[in-house]
């Protein structure tokens, strides 16, 4: 995130979700929705997006899976418990222009992919996808 003192920065945040919110998070992710309500998205450019890791179902079948194979267990949890959690890497949109564009923020989100592996483990990633359609001016401006 630029704030006008010569210094890049990433913003990085989980955000946890309630099994009812699983659905429209794939949907905004995967891009399946037929318009978007956010303005910095430009859907044109969608094809440019990259998926590092790609599901093979749909998130909650996913989810459900694991935990039937016993890898995630949901246990004791209240009915409206958060038990699915996305990370999001924010990164200005300037950085990666300033950078080397398109090919520069590739390799920083497979960086990213790979900093999630080692964190989380890649049994427990469900997707993982660099929006090159959704300019981040927001990061910029401030």
């Amino acid at each position: 995130m630029a704030r006008n003192d010569g210094v890049d920065r990433v913003t990085a945040r989980n955000v946890n979700l309630a099994d009812t919110k699983i659905a429209n998070v794939q949907r905004h992710n995967e891009r399946e929705k037929e318009s978007y309500v956010n303005s910095d998205i430009v859907t044109e450019m969608t094809p440019f997006n990259v998926h590092y890791k790609k599901p093979n179902d749909t998130y909650e079948n996913i989810f459900n899976k694991m935990v039937e194979d016993k890898i995630i267990s949901t246990r004791g949890l209240k009915a409206d418990a958060k038990v699915f959690d996305e990370m999001i890497f924010d990164v200005n949109t300037d950085y990666f222009e300033t950078h080397g564009g398109y090919e520069y923020a590739k390799e920083f989100y497979a960086e990213a992919y790979r900093f999630a592996v080692n964190l989380y483990g890649e049994q427990n990633i469900i997707s993982a996808v660099m929006h090159a359609d959704e300019l981040n001016v927001a990061l910029t401006e401030q």
